[in-house]
């Protein structure tokens, strides 16, 4: 009788281990997520404490914990440069290619690029916010009217050549000094569609030169964002890492910057691994725990 007693007991006890170790599991668990919590709270405020500026600020802080790996911080800067549209001045789009107008004879080629051009160009111009725009749309427009206004004269000059040899002497004399006006007036336009081309080519240094400052002060801000980020993630690590204490010390607390880079067009996240004993270790030094933890790109 005391046998099978004893061996109810023991089967009993081997069913309730594994529920109370997972019971146990779950408030170390739910412990630890308090802490990070409260880091996160603590990072959050530090962010917009730091030196009065914008460049720290955080948009928002998201954390996951990986048994046997540690926790992961995800953060995203409200001062990326390409979260929004320009940080601080409009970046220029570099304005289209304009259609080529030396086949002035070919009437049917001509009004096919010139509707493509003014296709192009209004694509382009709806994506204006610049000084330029309104200039730069005279300017097509007139490029446009030049175009139309070739057109007509040369239909006109095949219209004469085609009628010479039917007329008069006197008609033909009126043609040939009809024609001198028109060839005249078709060297002047001519002559403007150069100048136009000029203009435009002027336009468009202006612009891609601008452009350049804009991307250079864009990278800039994307450097300061970053370096902003560090700083305070490493201080606040450092100096209040010791309240995530139910993180085991074989593990790592990582950091993830969203969109921290570019590179071929594509958006890549900045990674920074930190061992806990580095951290458990630091005293008041963040820049030297930032040099020791591991960081990638991904």
């Amino acid at each position: 009788m005391m046998k099978r007693w004893l061996l109810s007991l023991s089967i009993a006890s081997a069913l309730m281990l594994p529920a109370t170790a997972s019971i146990a599991q779950e408030a170390d668990h739910q412990g630890l997520k308090n802490q990070i919590e409260i880091f996160k709270d603590i990072l959050t405020t530090a962010a917009k404490q730091q030196d009065g500026t914008e460049s720290s600020r955080l948009d928002d802080v998201e954390f996951t914990y990986l048994r046997g790996q540690g926790v992961v911080f995800f953060v995203r800067s409200a001062r990326m440069p390409w979260r929004i549209v320009a940080p601080d001045v409009p970046e220029p789009p570099m304005p289209p290619e304009m259609p080529e107008m030396s086949g002035f004879a070919k009437d049917l080629q001509l009004d096919r690029v010139v509707e493509e051009g003014l296709r192009t160009a209004h694509r382009v111009l709806s994506q204006f916010s610049g000084e330029y725009s309104d200039e730069w749309f005279e300017l097509v427009e007139q490029k446009r009217e030049l175009a139309w206004e070739v057109r007509d004269l040369n239909r006109e000059l095949r219209d004469i050549e085609f009628q010479r040899d039917v007329q008069d002497k006197a008609s033909k004399a009126e043609m040939k000094t009809h024609k001198e006006e028109l060839e005249a007036r078709l060297a002047e336009l001519k002559a403007q569609q150069k100048q136009l081309d000029i203009e435009l080519n002027e336009m468009k240094k202006t612009l891609k030169a601008k452009q350049e400052k804009v991307q250079k002060e864009r990278l800039l801000t994307q450097e300061k964002s970053i370096e902003a980020i560090e700083q305070v993630f490493t201080r606040v690590l450092c100096d209040y890492g010791i309240t995530l204490k139910s993180l085991p010390d074989s593990e790592q607390v990582s950091l993830v910057i969203r969109d921290a880079s570019v590179s071929d067009k594509k958006r890549l996240d900045n990674i920074y691994v930190f061992e806990k004993s580095a951290i458990n270790a630091c005293e008041s030094e963040p820049a030297d725990l930032l040099e020791q933890a591991q960081k990638y790109k991904f």
